[in-house]
């Protein structure tokens, strides 16, 4: 598979991390690959084949061409059909509210069609990124429609910025009660504010933060598979409260985990 990221142009940097795409002419999978969350939500694209998704319930569904990926708390498993060209914009944490217009939380661990909250203009788009023959004029197409859609908002709340921000640098480890005193909010009204916003309240934010910490350190080698120096340094309590965590968000133990293949989840924790 071939991935490649695309830098957002001003002002939209602000907002979204980044875009993405995503290539192959067949796939190849032998099953189910695990995403795993980011804190991240993000508007994904099919102009390949559309991919099956894998329920919690046992069930299985094709997604739409266009798609929102909510903010998610555990793995999402999914599995290609055929041939894979795939356009993906990723949002910063709390970088998706502007362009959405609806609260977070309504859409966190779900993945929905986007013409249900763009209408039509999802489909208008998702022809024209069809009709042209690179992934940059598609990320063009995209980009047009984001900052049309950002002119109609209101100059966004720099204190939240600013909150989610410090967890980001902390690697989530700040506490939350630093994170409230530094808005000079109670800590209610600060889950309120980031459900709102991000669509996670700041100690489930963090938490998928810590997380993704570990394969950072893990690309950059730092300690190896000393799983021990790890969950201590992403700032874990000790290595059983570290498996416990990584095994509610990514349905597997770590060891588990990278036994095996996970070739598109790879692609994508190398690149956040």
């Amino acid at each position: 598979m071939r991935y490649e990221e695309f830098r957002p142009a001003e002002p939209l940097a602000k907002f979204v991390k980044c875009f993405w795409v995503l290539e192959s002419a067949a796939s190849h999978s032998a099953g189910p690959e695990r995403i795993l969350p980011d804190g991240c939500t993000e508007i994904v694209f099919h102009l390949g084949d559309p991919f099956h998704q894998h329920n919690s319930d046992g069930t299985t569904e094709r997604q739409p061409l266009a798609l929102v990926v909510g903010q998610m708390r555990r793995h999402l498993l999914i599995q290609p059909t055929g041939r894979v060209g795939v356009l993906g914009v990723r949002f910063w944490p709390g970088g998706a509210y502007p362009f959405l217009t609806l609260p977070q939380h309504e859409i966190a661990g779900r993945v929905i069609a986007l013409e249900s909250i763009w209408g039509t203009m999802s489909r208008e788009l998702h022809s024209r990124m069809a009709d042209v023959a690179t992934a940059a004029e598609s990320v063009t197409q995209v980009e047009t429609v984001l900052l049309a859609r950002l002119k109609n908002f209101r100059t966004p709340d720099d204190g939240v910025l600013n909150a989610i921000t410090l967890i980001l640098r902390s690697g989530g480890c700040l506490p939350v009660e630093s994170l409230a005193e530094n808005l000079g909010v109670s800590l209610r009204r600060l889950d309120r504010t980031f459900n709102t916003r991000v669509g996670l309240p700041p100690k489930a934010l963090s938490r998928i933060v810590r997380f993704q910490r570990v394969f950072k350190m893990l690309e950059q080698k730092e300690n190896g598979r000393d799983w021990v120096q790890i969950a201590l340094d992403c700032g874990y309590y000790d290595q059983p409260h570290f498996i416990k965590e990584f095994s509610a968000i990514a349905g597997k133990g770590p060891t588990s985990y990278f036994a095996e293949q996970n070739a598109m989840s790879e692609l994508f924790t190398a690149a956040s």
